[in-house]
């Protein structure tokens, strides 16, 4: 069986864990992604990984880029399945699911989405103004139901929507992280705890992620702000988005609150970063909900569990299903809750070991790649099988 996987993401190794681990049950899989996205070149290849067929991506836009040679090339290669990652209403998923049913082959696509479009829900939270643009879409996935075979999700709010458009085999998948990199090790640990200057008392509280409004890290600092008087130190990650206006607003927030001392800058590669989840004590995802965004998944959420670091999340979009410890999450926005939250686990490092031991085995047991291959491969013979039948 001749499988096709396309994937952005896959420009990264770090990103291809889960088609490594596809490969062993169907050896003839290939890869496409692209040469370059938002200033990345593709990775080399590693010998684990399917074969890798590097192609032109054109726009930006998840909705509308596309490949130019993706077509060609399949009228060569003929896939039996194709598996896209991408939104079933998009440009490539359209074009994919044509040429999917002249060709009888099986198309499964994966979304990301979390927002309901319909009429009332859009006017409230979006205006009117972005109704005839969810009136398309929502239009668009109601013709797409017929065209998509199977539908990989990566939150309960997708698994709803989509079952809700009558798309068939839905399915929700953890986006999966390479147990090989994300995992406790108390070397590490003391190494880079040594590396950040960190004596064994001090609890390191860190945000690892883009510096956007969004991400809410003003409220983790008025959080901090509030337990000056306890023994913490505040881990941010200097590289992402460095030049935007809200790091600049931050970069001030912290200033103005005295907090410089307290606060530690560090860069690391997506390999690198799990050596300073290992470090942290806490690991903070103070997301806010606005009328365009809604946390859909959280990657850093679910590797800093794996690397023994207690995870407090806001209730914004599919962060609470993470954790899945409600003394672990507050309502967004509210900087108090946080406070009570972090204070607790600084002064309680008992409780604080015991809550980072239950969140390592939560992600082990349901968030890992092989996790999300097995869904994948079951959902694959499920429709194999349907097909031949």
């Amino acid at each position: 069986m001749r499988i096709l996987a396309i994937s952005h993401a896959g420009i990264r190794s770090v990103n291809r864990s889960v088609y490594r681990l596809l490969k062993n049950a169907y050896p003839d899989i290939h890869l496409v992604v692209p040469e370059a996205i938002s200033g990345l070149r593709v990775e080399p290849k590693v010998p684990e990984d399917p074969e890798i067929v590097p192609m032109t991506l054109v726009g930006k836009n998840p909705r509308t880029y596309h490949y130019p040679q993706l077509f060609p090339w399949l009228e060569t290669s003929k896939p039996d399945i194709i598996l896209l990652e991408n939104d079933p209403v998009s440009r490539i998923a359209i074009g994919v699911a044509n040429w999917c049913r002249k060709n009888n082959a099986i198309f499964i696509a994966q979304s990301y989405e979390n927002l309901g479009r319909g009429f009332i829900t859009t006017a409230k939270s979006r205006g009117l103004r972005a109704v005839p643009v969810n009136l398309i879409i929502t239009t668009l996935n109601y013709l797409m139901t017929k065209c998509v075979n199977g539908l990989l999700v990566i939150n309960k709010d997708g698994e709803k929507i989509f079952n809700s458009y009558g798309y068939r085999n839905v399915k929700r998948i953890p986006l999966g992280f390479d147990k090989e990199i994300f995992r406790r090790e108390a070397n590490s640990r003391q190494r880079y705890r040594a590396k950040l200057g960190l004596d064994e008392n001090v609890v390191l509280v860190a945000y690892f992620g883009r510096l956007v409004k969004q991400k809410g890290v003003h409220i983790l600092l008025q959080a901090l702000n509030s337990i000056k008087n306890l023994n913490w130190k505040l881990l941010l990650d200097s590289h992402h988005d460095n030049e935007n206006v809200y790091t600049t607003y931050i970069l001030e927030m912290v200033k103005q609150l005295g907090m410089s001392d307290r606060v530690l800058y560090f860069e690391a590669d997506h390999f690198e970063i799990a050596n300073y989840m290992r470090a942290a004590d806490v690991m903070v995802a103070p997301s806010i909900t606005t009328p365009n965004f809604k946390e859909q998944y959280g990657r850093a959420v679910q590797e800093a569990m794996a690397c023994g670091c207690v995870t407090v999340v806001s209730d914004s979009g599919h962060l609470k299903d993470l954790v899945d410890v409600n003394s672990l999450v507050f309502k967004e926005g509210d900087a108090e809750a946080l406070k009570n939250i972090i204070q607790n686990l600084i002064v309680d490092k008992d409780k604080r070991i015991e809550v980072s031991m239950f969140l390592e085995n939560r992600a082990a047991q349901q968030l890992t790649t092989e996790i999300q291959s097995g869904i994948i491969k079951d959902l694959l013979v499920s429709l194999v099988n349907e097909k031949s039948g």
